[in-house]
């Protein structure tokens, strides 16, 4: 029997939002495949927006010598499909992922006559982008470059942004395709100084190439709410809803630390400029509150710091330099084609994207929900918290302060006995305005 909880026996539909059905097989190098679904006690399964491929883990329970008999040595391939659905007004759907073996890095035998070990996985992609080295070198945008890379390697991304500033031609000393593309991630950024990120999301197993910006200003996925008590009627569509929407647990890290945001560049940052193509050298000081850095809410919110802090004279409207760039420029490089290379924006937008990586963390939570596969990283989620000793009921008030929109930057889909749940970590770079 595959690993299920919760399934309406005849339809498969959910009866409750942590309702799943897992079936896995194993196909080892041979082609022979084999349905290893009972022996599967749980899968876990990673997504991050710092993260290029998925990754998941397997524990197995196995009682039929399945390890010795199919001579497992990492070169086996695992498919696993997840029946799920992830609201009442939606059919149920197959998520299906093919897997390849990183490492069996738990293995044991707690009785003679059973083996429970660990195999560690990632998609095709995290094999192939860490062997494939880049032997031709690639000009046009970063946006472009990012796309030839994930082309090269048999991989369409989905591009949910499409502007990135200046040119540049990318002569790779012999990098992995995955290096490659971090490599070009860490000199891009949009028009307004939002980084780029490219990750797989495990809803679809779609390759995913995004900005900050177009993240922080898309539409909410769902509302969500801390409470202790449920008022619909069990196993109606009511009660489904409410249980998908509550917030199980929540952790936090309040960081608000001065010392550490000033020192990373979330406020102030002095760039100095050298243009070897003219000799010049220019100092360019950013302030992020003059310079308007994306923020979650947008004119709703506000920095961390209130501009009007200081101590003894120290605040960011006196502050120049607790953060430096050093940028060495050509200006005149790539001048014969016409185009604009990457540098002569970097030099003035470099700081920006600091402040954004700095502010974004500076509040962070981590949510437990019933499982959705729909909470994919870079999707905004509301989260409603109530005041603190405030009582359940239609008089409840939110606390205005730590509710509010907040971005999923990873997100963790566990399968096992007790249902599928998600742990989703969520950050906000700003505080509501006070």
């Amino acid at each position: 029997m595959p690993l299920e909880k919760g399934l309406h026996p005849t339809d498969q539909t959910a009866v409750s939002p942590d309702s799943f059905r897992l079936t896995v097989t194993i196909e080892g190098a041979n082609g022979k495949e084999r349905d290893i679904s009972q022996l599967v006690t749980s899968m876990t399964v990673y997504e991050s927006i710092f993260q290029q491929a998925l990754i998941a883990e397997f524990n197995i329970a196995d009682g039929v010598s399945l390890f010795e008999d199919l001579n497992i040595s990492g070169n086996e391939k695992i498919i696993s499909v997840v029946r799920k659905q992830n609201d009442k007004s939606s059919p149920p759907i197959d998520i299906q992922n093919d897997w390849h073996i990183l490492d069996i890095p738990i293995y044991g035998k707690p009785k003679p006559d059973i083996a429970t070990y660990r195999i560690r996985c990632v998609t095709s992609f995290g094999l192939v982008s860490k062997f494939r080295r880049i032997s031709s070198s690639l000009s046009g945008t970063s946006i472009d470059i990012i796309e030839e890379l994930y082309r090269q390697t048999g991989i369409t991304i989905d591009k949910k942004e499409t502007q990135s500033l200046g040119t540049m031609k990318f002569i790779p000393p012999k990098l992995t395709y995955s290096d490659a593309i971090e490599n070009i991630l860490q000199k891009s950024m949009t028009p307004n100084g939002s980084p780029l990120f490219a990750y797989q999301v495990f809803h679809d197993s779609a390759f995913v190439l995004n900005s900050y910006n177009k993240m922080i200003t898309s539409d909410i996925l769902d509302n969500y709410v801390q409470g202790y008590f449920y008022t619909q009627e069990s196993q109606s569509d009511g009660s489904f809803e409410e249980k998908r929407l509550r917030i199980l647990e929540s952790s936090s890290n309040i960081g608000f630390s001065p010392y550490k945001s000033m020192k990373n560049g979330s406020y102030v940052t002095r760039t100095h400029k050298l243009d070897v193509s003219n000799k010049t050298y220019e100092v360019i000081d950013f302030n992020a509150y003059d310079d308007k850095v994306p923020l979650i809410d947008g004119e709703e919110s506000d920095l961390v710091w209130n501009r009007n802090f200081d101590i003894s004279g120290v605040g960011p409207n006196t502050l120049k330099e607790t953060s430096t760039i050093f940028i060495n420029q050509n200006s005149l490089s790539m001048a014969e084609t016409g185009d604009l290379n990457y540098h002569q924006f970097g030099a003035y937008k470099e700081a920006t994207k600091r402040s954004v990586y700095s502010n974004l963390e500076q509040l962070e939570h981590s949510i437990r929900l019933y499982g959705d596969s729909r909470l994919s990283p870079g999707s905004i989620v509301n989260l409603n918290f109530p005041k603190t000793g405030q009582v359940e009921g239609a008089g409840r008030e939110n606390d205005e302060f730590l509710s509010g929109r907040y971005l999923i930057v990873s997100s963790t889909h566990s399968f096992d006995a007790s249902g599928y749940f998600t742990q989703i970590k969520v950050r906000r770079d700003s505080v509501h305005k006070r």
